[in-house]
């Protein structure tokens, strides 16, 4: 079994929890600790019961609360090497305290396997996770700025995907940002579109995927209705009925999102 829960996801703070019923992982803490235990507090999982923690990359909005979970748990805090250096540049309490992995490396917390995967993004070294038991992978990957082969191969075979949607082509393009943040978002080291979703959800569900969640959505270039709206129509003209062959969910900005159980 692995349970999976978007605890907030977008630009204003990230986080993620995982579990195979006996073990419990965080993917990101990027949001204060405060919110992260009230969040688990309502899955009925307390702070103290996390195993370890993982970390994509060094921005603000996934690592906000850190230090304080840091210190309220004994977890391990994993993070590419490149990562672990920004987080210590940030947050000087936290040098030196975070175990470096390299993309393709597994880390073992019970009986979950953690695979790290290297993501195109302007950070250090950001990376997403491949999280498996013997039966049954969940993949979280967010802040992309596109999918090679190489990345997707580590997307496809899931039986749940938290994947980025972070913008509507049209709204970004009309939007008020300026065209240098323009740029950064739509570059190879930026940000999923919609429709670069669509695209992979497709794939994804054609090759087994059940679960679908659309995260790391903007609040100013985006919205959840366009979002799943964009994947909705991807999946049904490509003759997949959602709701049937996949279930699609949006993971909500500011609050947690559904669980998600496979293998019950």
């Amino acid at each position: 079994m692995i349970k999976i829960c978007p605890l907030a996801s977008g630009s204003n703070g990230n986080s993620t929890y995982i579990s195979d019923g006996k073990v419990n992982i965080l993917i990101d803490t990027g949001i204060s600790a405060t919110r992260i235990i009230g969040e688990l507090s309502m899955l009925k999982v307390g702070i103290s019961a996390t195993d370890a923690i993982f970390i994509t990359h060094e921005h603000s909005d996934h690592i906000t609360g850190l230090l304080k979970i840091s210190e309220r748990t004994n977890a391990p805090i994993y993070a590419s090497c490149g990562t672990a250096r920004g987080i210590g540049e940030r947050i000087d309490a936290l040098r030196g305290k975070i175990k470096c992995i390299r993309a393709g490396e597994t880390v073992k917390v019970g009986n979950l396997r953690v695979t790290a995967f290297d993501t195109p993004h302007d950070t250090y070294e950001s990376m997403g996770y491949r999280i498996e038991t013997e039966n049954e992978c969940a993949v979280v990957a967010t802040d992309i700025g596109r999918v090679d082969d190489t990345l997707l191969g580590n997307l496809l075979g899931a039986d749940t995907l938290l994947l980025e949607s972070n913008y509507d082509k049209r709204r970004l393009r009309y939007s008020k940002y300026p065209a240098f943040l323009k740029e950064r978002i739509v570059g190879g080291r930026g940000h999923l579109s919609n429709d670069e979703c669509a695209a992979v959800a497709v794939k994804a569900a054609e090759e087994g995927t059940r679960n679908i969640i659309l995260g790391h959505i903007s609040a100013e270039n985006n919205t959840p209705d366009d979002a799943y709206t964009a994947v909705h129509t991807a999946l049904t003209q490509s003759g997949i009925i959602p709701g049937v062959d996949v279930m699609l969910y949006v993971a909500p900005r500011g609050k947690r999102g559904e669980l998600v159980v496979v293998g019950e």
